[in-house]
């Protein structure tokens, strides 16, 4: 018996080793594998956040994002070949339920430019309230006293309570960080 458990301990450590000695990368699918494979061709992200992914590009490639509502919904990557994590960010005032992350061949190896595999991402808690916010908070964006640190539209689009205490009123935005938000690291100079 313990000559059994002492194989299986062995087996186990020269798997365990092998794996990591090699890198192994378990990826999971793809419709043109002679091209691409994803870690995960499907994914949920909820609105407002980002995921990173392994992927395999046999060839060069080019990544487009498909229907969106953010600005804020895009995607980092080298757009080289070989095995790599590419950085899907989803808005956090994103709307549609489903977006697609697009890569293309795009390698002078490959005749045929129309070769294409995608991940789709399922976009979860969407808050259908940030895109009305943002719609109304617009005029903050050019309010007169915006510097490197502080934007009226980013410090009211950052913080809920501010909202409900100020309004879109930009001076009392500007005011509050200065004698207060600052002091409590609160972030007004980008969108969290």
């Amino acid at each position: 018996m313990r000559k059994q458990i002492e194989k299986i301990i062995a087996t186990a450590f020269i798997i365990v080793l092998t794996i990591t000695a090699f890198n192994f990368k378990s990826f999971a699918y793809s419709e043109i594998p002679d091209y691409f494979d994803f870690e995960q061709c499907c994914v949920s992200m909820d609105a407002g956040s980002t995921r990173v992914l392994w992927i395999t590009a046999n060839y060069n490639y080019d990544a487009y994002v498909g229907e969106h509502t953010s600005n804020k919904t895009y995607i980092e990557c080298s757009e080289k070949s070989g095995t790599q994590q590419v950085v899907l960010h989803i808005g956090p005032d994103e709307q549609t339920k489903n977006v697609m992350f697009y890569f293309y061949v795009d390698d002078d190896k490959v005749s045929d430019k129309g070769l294409y595999d995608g991940i789709e991402v399922y976009v979860q808690n969407i808050d259908t309230s940030y895109a009305q916010k943002a719609d109304m908070a617009a005029p903050l964006k050019w309010y007169a006293n915006n510097n490197s640190e502080f934007n009226a539209y980013d410090y009211y689009m950052n913080y809920p309570d501010l909202q409900n205490a100020f309004g879109t009123n930009s001076d009392a935005l500007f005011t509050h960080f200065y004698q207060t938000g600052k002091a409590e690291h609160r972030v007004a100079n980008k969108l969290l």
